[in-house]
């Protein structure tokens, strides 16, 4: 059975569609800053820290990156880099794919989210819409919201959100997606669309989940 249906499943999406989404800057988690260090014999540079091992550390020095022993460097850098946690920015990913399921006559789109550098102790709220037109309505207004997501997320991953569209006369086509990214303090880190003009969706849909932010001290 489960050979047969695997038959009736043919790929529309060869290639993915990849884009890479940075937060908003003012909103990301900060990175980190240059810092001044000293060598073990007591000479002082200016580097933003890169990467760190158990022994060893990567600094950014002048626009270059330089790998250097633990032990060159001072015994308070040395206690420094112990309980340091390096700062990276959220980065988010989305990747679109698609495929056509003959035996229940639908279209199944997914998109994938993927969260990168979130800081511990933190989630996210994520608005996933979709945007379809009905195959009935001939009419040039008629594209819509066709489904909403809303999701919490507390580490980094990929996650996969799918919607279908039946393809037969009384079904939709897909039209394109958006996302809201917010942090659970109500903050907007992020909003982006498979199109530009799809963003009022944003706008328009309504949402029982979305973190809202303090309110001001007046």
């Amino acid at each position: 059975m489960f050979f047969l249906r695997y038959l009736c499943v043919t790929l529309l999406c060869s290639i993915p569609i990849v884009v890479v989404l940075p937060a908003h800057a003012d909103d990301e988690p900060e990175a980190e800053k240059p810092r001044v260090w000293t060598s073990a014999d007591g000479r002082k540079l200016t580097g933003t820290l890169e990467e760190k091992g158990e022994d060893w550390v990567k600094l950014q020095i002048k626009g270059k990156v330089y790998t250097l022993k633990l032990e060159k460097l001072s015994k308070e850098d040395q206690n420094y880099l112990k309980t340091h946690k390096i700062r990276k920015p959220l980065q988010i990913r989305t990747e679109l794919k698609s495929y056509k399921d003959n035996d229940l006559e639908q279209t199944v789109m997914t998109l994938d989210v993927e969260f990168t550098n979130m800081e511990e102790n933190s989630e996210l709220y994520l608005l996933v819409v979709w945007i379809s037109k009905k195959k009935s309505d001939q009419s040039s207004g008629s594209v819509s919201i066709k489904e909403k997501l809303e999701c919490f997320y507390d580490r980094d991953g990929v996650y996969s959100h799918e919607a279908s569209f039946f393809d037969n006369k009384n079904g939709d086509d897909f039209r394109g997606w958006a996302i809201r990214v917010m942090d659970m303090k109500g903050k907007v880190l992020t909003e982006r669309a498979s199109s530009a003009g799809y963003l009022r969706y944003l706008k328009t849909v309504i949402t029982r989940r979305a973190p809202v932010p303090p309110e001001e001290d007046e």
